[in-house]
């Protein structure tokens, strides 16, 4: 048991980096977005989401995938997205259980067969789509619509940074910015979801009460400027800061140290 969870008796440390359950808040902004990435997938369309490092894009692709029925639906997700055109494609077909082909071509017209004999519908996520090749993001194009009589054989979720965006309406991916068939943005948290984030994070690790002052959290989500992950590592920090320091609640002092050791070089 760690410091934290000892001095303020809870059965599990708060603030993991990968939250689950009843610690996961669902802001507005995610619902909607999930909502209309839902609507592009029913469609077999394409969905853009990009978000600014840490502002819960792991997030939402983790709700859109537990919520899509392994019954009914073939989930893909990939992140080795710097990969060229013949990886990526080596990649998606390893994924799927298949053995890549000597040329691309080839491996492209196996995965496209694949994919259009399932009974399930097919969503492929591609990750840090950001850092995606120009050829690789042309390939994906033609892979979504390999014939002009059927509709895409999968649909697909592109998913980065907002360096996607200024890619996407590049001269040179206007064929594929014209499939795209929703775009979604995810904003930093604002103040009052930022207080529900700390709570939320805090009843799920065993706390009965709120550990922070209300001084403290305006501070950490000025701070953190409302993105999450800066924000429960600031949290953290503040929390430790606080039980070494034998007190029961977190005050702007804590939240100051925090800052002070998470800018030491």
């Amino acid at each position: 048991m760690s410091i934290i969870e000892d001095h303020f008796k809870l059965h599990r440390a708060p603030f993991p980096q990968c939250a689950e359950g009843p610690a996961i808040l669902q802001p507005a902004s995610i619902k909607d977005a999930a909502e209309r990435v839902r609507f592009a997938l029913e469609r077999y369309g394409i969905a853009v989401c990009t978000a600014e490092s840490g502002c819960g894009k792991s997030t939402l692709l983790g709700c859109l995938h537990r919520d899509l029925d392994p019954a009914s639906h073939l989930v893909v997700y990939s992140s080795m997205t710097t990969l060229g055109p013949f990886g990526l494609l080596s990649s998606l077909v390893a994924k799927l259980g298949m053995r890549p082909r000597r040329f691309k071509g080839e491996s492209a017209q196996d995965l496209v067969a694949h994919l259009r004999g399932s009974s399930k519908s097919v969503v492929l996520i591609l990750d840090e789509a950001h850092l995606m090749p120009d050829a690789s993001l042309d390939d994906l194009r033609l892979l979504t619509a390999d014939s002009l009589d059927k509709k895409s054989p999968f649909a697909l979720v592109l998913a980065g940074q907002p360096l996607l965006r200024e890619r996407l309406s590049e001269p040179q991916h206007y064929a594929l910015s014209q499939r795209i068939t929703v775009r979604v943005r995810l904003r930093p948290l604002t103040e009052s979801e930022a207080t529900l984030f700390i709570d939320k994070h805090l009843r799920a690790a065993g706390a009965t009460k709120n550990l922070f002052e209300p001084d403290a959290v305006t501070l950490l989500f000025q701070h953190s400027r409302g993105i999450p992950r800066l924000l429960q590592n600031l949290a953290l920090g503040a929390l430790l800061t606080t039980a070494s320091a034998n007190k029961k609640l977190v005050d702007p002092d804590a939240v100051q140290q925090a800052l002070l050791e998470a800018e030491a070089p």
